[in-house]
């Protein structure tokens, strides 16, 4: 719809300045005083096919015209021709035959222009988060909340044919501050080439575990490449290489002005019933960043995930993550994260009245799901390790507007005095 509303004004501006901008100043002949042509767009006008050319619309057949002045009059008659009689059908043919050449310039131009208007498109959402995280042993007692409402931009620019351009602006409005609690950031600023079976990323982009279903990363911030090749369209290989910033690595926030090296690949395959991938991942922190284990300031993920889809309703799916150097007071039992859930249908913002529901175990440790993908996770509210259950369903209300909530109840075995944890998270999008 919007490109239609965007075409028609476009050809109305071109359409109505052309009066005057043809008028002038205009490179091409004038049409001769006694061509044929003004009888016949006469004609039309006394039988009101055409309503005429000039501001007060009437046709001045005694004021010489430009062969684009008069084809602009004929693309007028021929969008009525359907409800004309045939000799003003015969004159319409005859007209549009005469002009062809300036009536394709005419079509040439204003395409252009509609091409250009239509070059950036803009998608976004209006979104209101509330959650709430309730860590309730006396020792080490804590509550988290977040509150806020945020306004995305998501503009997508055409370049070319193989590339365009995305970026991700973010507008967010925290608890009940008005000004001071005010952050804008952008996300994303990247250009996106397709050629073929192959793609590539250049600038700062999401990445996505897919082997794992987002178990090890969901993160905004990394700045640098992703490439992907799909030999078959089952199959589908990708591998990336990034700076990232260590506050969004969770578990190892110490100093925001920190940046890690990352690198990552995958192989997925998926044939619609069963989907399966395997990954690897190693992020490199500077020295001033969180010590794992003595001087080693890196650390690697192996990651892998299957899924099957029972029809087109169920799905399940197993992920699972393990990470090197990590020591703690339990010694290895920390280096380990999955994810065993079960899926029933979904919400679709274009669906009113469609909806989904999930139920998940999971164990969530701070380096083999450092940027995982889920609401409820290691490093969110704190060093922590949480392992429980998770409810959640969606449901879209209308047309764009979408409502979800999770339940999260477990522990955080970080310590070896466990805490139970106990989680609320809810959302409402708006969608534009």
């Amino acid at each position: 719809m919007k490109k239609t509303l965007v075409s028609a004004l476009t050809t109305a501006l071109v359409v109505g300045a052309a009066s005057t901008t043809f008028a002038a100043a205009n490179p091409f002949a004038d049409v001769p005083a006694d061509h044929w042509a003004y009888d016949a767009v006469a004609q039309l006008v006394q039988d009101g096919v055409v309503n005429g050319y000039s501001a007060d619309g009437t046709f001045k057949g005694d004021q010489s015209m430009s062969r684009y002045e008069m084809a602009q009059i004929v693309a007028k008659a021929m969008a009525k021709s359907d409800a004309a009689d045939n000799n003003n059908k015969a004159l319409i043919e005859k007209l549009s035959a005469e002009f062809s050449d300036e009536l394709a310039n005419l079509g040439v131009r204003v395409a252009d222009l509609e091409a250009k208007t239509d070059n950036v498109k803009w998608n976004g959402l209006i979104r209101y988060d509330w959650n709430t995280t309730n860590f309730e042993s006396q020792k080490k007692h804590r509550e988290t909340e977040t509150n806020n409402v945020r306004l995305r931009f998501e503009p997508s620019i055409t370049i070319n044919e193989n590339w365009t351009g995305h970026a991700r602006l973010d507008y967010v409005v925290d608890k009940d501050e008005v000004r001071s609690g005010d952050t804008v950031s952008t996300e994303w600023v990247y250009a996106e080439g397709n050629y073929g079976k192959a793609s590539v990323k250049l600038g700062r982009f999401n990445t996505f575990s897919d082997a794992s279903h987002g178990l090890v990363t969901d993160l905004d911030s990394a700045t640098g490449i992703e490439v992907q090749y799909a030999p078959t369209s089952n199959w589908k290989v990708k591998a990336t290489a990034a700076r990232l910033s260590v506050k969004d690595i969770e578990a190892l926030t110490v100093r925001d002005d920190e940046a890690a090296t990352y690198f990552a690949g995958e192989v997925n395959y998926n044939n619609g019933k069963w989907e399966a991938g395997a990954g690897y991942h190693k992020v490199g922190l500077g020295t001033d960043t969180l010590q794992l284990n003595g001087n080693n300031n890196s650390f690697q993920v192996a990651d892998a995930g299957v899924a099957y889809a029972f029809d087109k309703n169920v799905k399940a799916s197993f992920d699972y993550a393990r990470a090197s150097d990590w020591k703690c007071q339990d010694g290895d039992s920390h280096k380990d994260a999955y994810n065993v859930q079960v899926s029933y249908k979904g919400a679709d913002a274009a669906d009113k009245g469609s909806w989904g529901a999930y139920v998940a175990y999971r164990k969530l440790s701070p380096l083999a799901a450092f940027g995982a993908t889920y609401d409820h996770k290691a490093g969110a509210d704190g060093f922590s390790s949480l392992k429980g259950w998770e409810f959640g369903a969606d449901y879209a209300f209308a047309k764009n507007i979408v409502a979800t909530a999770k339940f999260f109840t477990g522990t955080d075995d970080l310590l070896k005095d466990k805490d139970k944890v106990t989680g609320l998270w809810s959302r409402v999008d708006f969608l534009f």
